[in-house]
């Protein structure tokens, strides 16, 4: 009954008029059907309750719906955008931080001025593009997950062969005398790049693949998508930290997406390219072999950061040592140390905040994601929030000497080039909340192991 349904005059203009009260579109189908399942079911009532003819059981049901446009009202009202003021107030907060340590907080730089106006000017760029990207149907990443992937191994390639070298490493792009740290941004993309690839072969599965040598073909094949070729990168460029941090990315994903059979290989791909690595230029890995052996050892030449970073902490007090003080024993004070100044200019308590104010973000975004039945976009949240969590997290842990320098910059508060993709992906984030009520239900995959 339920096809004649649809076909029906009175009904098919009942349905399209409520539908078109309703602003998000994606659901319009979802709607359809949801109306022709009550009205088939109330129907079948009143031809046996009533004994009714069909024709008059369908005006009378249509009737008895109520009204289309205060029907269609109420659903718009239940599909409309939904903004997380949770997390967009704690966005609010780190910028205004970041911002004001920019201002006032930090000792003037060396380069002067420039330097504070040009990360103010990042700052600002990349909230333009939050708020972008906050209004944008994040699902349209979904069918450019494959050019995101090999765009950010070709920037990845160029960065090495032809960027200049920082501190032995060759991470950067120069597109004039402004630079970009490509392996900075590649964690990032790399896992919104597989959140899409994960997705659609876990959508593409139905079947699986006919015997053991396809099955074991097909999972190297993802594995060396996956780790071996960015793992090649991180490698010999050498970019160990951000190595560290998409792995990171890539094995809470997998949990989320229930590969954990997958993960196996990944670990062994991972193994065979770094034995490889290290046997053919063992240089690569003797400083950041001899940073984490250091600081197990506690080298003093070797955690000379880390122990002026906790003197620094010291010395801050409860309400540290006032604005812009300054503090010339302490390195990178206004990058990956920034954490550890401002506690010393601005005292434990505004530290804790600031490690409160982390948690929260992680705690709030991690909820928010659970919140969507879109699975595409559950794994794009979840995937950024481990890569921004471990970032946020090991930056605040080695400044307080817990975990190994490693070069890792605070997110939010570490105004940069990178920040402004940090920004829009935040804005991306909050899109896929923003619209968990708006998403058709034909449009997700509700659980990791449905196929």
């Amino acid at each position: 009954m339920t096809g004649r349904l649809a076909s029906h005059p009175l009904v098919g203009a009942y349905i399209e008029e409520i539908c078109t009260h309703v602003k998000a579109k994606d659901v319009h189908e979802d709607i359809k059907l949801e109306l022709l399942g009550h009205l088939t079911e109330r129907i079948e009532e009143l031809m046996e309750a009533e004994s009714l003819t069909e024709e008059e059981a369908i005006q009378t049901a249509v009737k008895q719906m109520g009204d289309a446009k205060q029907v269609g009202v109420g659903l718009n009202a239940a599909h409309k955008p939904k903004p997380e003021w949770s997390v967009i107030g704690i966005i609010a907060a780190m910028i205004g931080i970041a911002l004001f340590t920019i201002i006032f907080a930090l000792p003037e730089s060396p380069h002067g001025s420039s330097s504070s106006v040009s990360k103010i000017v990042c700052g600002l760029i990349g909230i333009v593009l939050l708020v972008v990207l906050y209004f944008a149907n994040y699902r349209k990443l979904l069918k450019l997950s494959w050019p995101l992937y090999w765009a950010t191994i070709i920037l990845m390639a160029i960065a090495e062969l032809y960027g200049p070298t920082v501190n032995g490493s060759s991470k950067w792009i120069m597109i004039g005398s402004v630079g970009f740290n490509i392996f900075a941004c590649s964690p990032y993309l790399l896992i919104i790049a597989c959140a899409g690839i994960l997705y659609m072969q876990k959508k593409e599965a139905v079947v699986p693949s006919p015997g053991l040598l396809s099955q074991f073909k097909n999972g190297l094949k993802q594995a060396a998508i996956l780790i071996m070729i960015p793992a090649y990168f991180y490698l010999t460029a050498p970019g160990l930290a951000e190595l560290a941090i998409y792995s990171f990315g890539l094995f809470v994903m997998l949990l989320l997406y229930g590969r954990l059979r997958f993960l196996t290989l990944i670990i062994g791909s991972f193994g065979v390219v770094a034995f490889i690595m290290f046997t053919r230029v063992p240089a690569r890995f003797n400083y950041a072999w001899e940073r984490i052996t250091g600081y197990l050892g506690k080298d003093p030449n070797i955690n000379y950061q880390t122990e002026r970073s906790l003197e620094a902490i010291q010395s801050g007090g409860i309400w540290g040592q006032g604005l812009a003080s300054p503090n010339n024993r302490l390195p990178h004070q206004s990058n990956e140390m920034m954490y550890s100044y401002l506690i010393y200019s601005l005292g434990w308590v505004f530290g804790a905040a600031v490690a409160l104010l982390v948690l929260a973000f992680i705690v709030r975004i991690v909820r928010m994601a659970f919140k969507t039945n879109d699975f595409y976009g559950r794994g794009l949240v979840i995937g950024l929030c481990a890569v921004f969590g471990i970032r946020l997290v090991w930056n605040l842990l080695m400044c307080l000497g817990l975990l190994p320098i490693m070069g890792i910059e605070l997110p939010f508060l570490h105004l940069s080039s990178v920040s402004v993709l940090e920004f829009a992906l935040v804005g991306l984030m909050l899109s896929v909340y923003r619209r968990k009520d708006m998403a058709g239900r034909s449009a997700a995959l509700q659980s990791p192991t449905q196929t």
